[in-house]
């Protein structure tokens, strides 16, 4: 699961590592800009052959009904810090199955 996925580069990455480890994932690339969603729904026809399910929602109000394995993310705040990575991804847990560990 990719949160905050913006226009795709890190959904690219997963779903190659994937590929290379002849690994079938289930991928979600969550997403709340929806001009980011655009360029997302055209990888996901174009490049990544729909094995994504893209959302267009805030991560802190989406409930899957099933819990990822991994969480993939890279936000940053409006200066190009990670001062909203933290409230984001501590409204997230939910999506996450058991323990975590966070790098920054």
């Amino acid at each position: 699961m990719v949160l905050g996925a913006g226009r795709g580069p890190l959904v690219t990455v997963c779903l190659e590592s994937a590929d290379v480890l002849n690994c079938k994932i289930n991928m979600f690339a969550i997403e709340k800009n929806p001009c980011a969603i655009i360029t997302l729904n055209s990888l996901n026809e174009t490049k990544w052959d729909n094995r994504v399910t893209v959302v267009c929602s805030d991560m802190r109000d989406f409930y899957p009904g099933i819990k990822a394995d991994i969480i993939v993310s890279e936000l940053l705040g409006s200066f190009g810090d990670n001062e909203l990575s933290p409230e984001c991804l501590d409204g997230a847990l939910h999506l996450f199955k058991g323990q975590f560990l966070t790098f920054y």
